[in-house]
């Protein structure tokens, strides 16, 4: 056979290949491999020496698998014992023991201090009144409009709470409640509580009358009477048009149709009367102190439209109206027959 005195790189990969494969059974073609590509006896000794230096450097070198597992676990069972005795030793420690519990303290009044912070905010109360006046168009912190005749308190926290939007009121307002389903809106007033989600709607509480009512302009609006328990007499629910009464002497709810223009007129200044007797006239003009003079007034029956007029002219329209006079004693208007 010729020899070979260039060999290719193909060439030495199976020497290679064949040197590795030396300490497994090895096939008569890789048996040969030496002799084929290097029938040169000096280069094929060299060749064998390397193949021994191989396998004594595997064999010095052999991977003990169970030796290595073993000394893993003994590091774990180490490093759990170390982080055991480190621990105990903290809790054994009085310093740390103080030191844990003044944390512990410090974290406490954080949190109480911000949970009565908060608390202390949502539950201190404002209050808005109206004496002689009235106050129109003011917000509340939801957004809800609120117009308050005269006479008239309503109170009502710096923050609503998380679940309801609660307000207390003596007098009479009207409310356009800003929607919100998850937090409903109540009014408590009197032995009434008036409930909604988002309407517009006015209440007339005031002590003196002994009653509540409630007509709502639009939306839909509970009527509860607080006083009793019986599911089927404490709750009316009103719609546009409606009118809910709770009268203290008989201690029931009462809806009505509502039949009265000048329900608002105290807010919107807007006085209509359709043949209205003259009695009924004056209980509209804004609580003011007029009574008539003579029962035969009653039976005059006025037919007018007043937008944002004062009551002197309202009066003086009246006068030229029926032919009557009026006068004025220590603050009461007197409405009488002309002489």
């Amino acid at each position: 056979m010729k020899a070979k005195h260039h060999i290719e790189d193909q060439d030495w990969e199976l020497i290679a290949k064949s040197i590795y494969d030396q300490r497994t059974e090895t096939s008569a073609e890789e048996q040969s491999v030496s002799e084929i590509l290097l029938p040169d006896e000096k280069e094929r000794e060299q060749i064998l020496e390397v193949s021994r230096q191989v396998n004594l450097y595997f064999d010095q070198k052999k991977y003990q698998a169970n030796h290595a597992w073993e000394k893993i676990e003994s590091r774990i069972h180490q490093n759990s014992w170390q982080k055991r005795t480190f621990i105990y030793k903290v809790i054994s420690n009085p310093i740390y023991r103080v030191a844990a519990a003044i944390l512990f303290a410090a974290l406490l009044l954080v949190s109480g201090y911000e949970f009565f912070s908060n608390y202390s905010a949502s539950s201190k109360l404002l209050e808005v009144s109206a004496t002689h006046q009235v106050i129109n168009k003011f917000a509340l912190p939801d957004g809800t409009l609120v117009s308050m005749n005269s006479d008239t308190k309503l109170t009502y926290p710096k923050y609503f709470g998380s679940k309801t939007r609660e307000v207390n009121l003596s007098g009479e307002a009207f409310f356009e409640v800003k929607p919100n389903k998850e937090k409903p809106f109540i009014i408590q007033a009197g032995h009434a509580q008036i409930k909604v989600l988002g309407t517009s709607f006015n209440v007339n509480a005031y002590p003196a009358t002994n009653s509540v009512e409630v007509i709502v302009e639009t939306g839909k609006v509970q009527f509860l009477n607080k006083t009793t328990k019986t599911k089927e007499t404490d709750e009316l629910i009103l719609s546009p048009g409606d009118k809910g009464t709770l009268a203290y002497s008989s201690n029931a709810l009462l809806k009505t149709t509502n039949a009265d223009p000048n329900f608002l007129a105290w807010e919107t200044r807007i006085l209509i009367f359709k043949a209205t007797s003259l009695d009924e006239v004056i209980v509209n003009l804004e609580k003011v102190n007029i009574r008539l003079a003579d029962t035969r007034l009653n039976k005059l029956l006025l037919t007018a439209q007043f937008n944002d007029y004062s009551l002197d002219f309202i009066l003086k329209v009246i006068e030229t109206t029926f032919q009557i006079e009026t006068q004025k004693v220590d603050g009461q208007y007197i409405l009488k027959l002309r002489s």
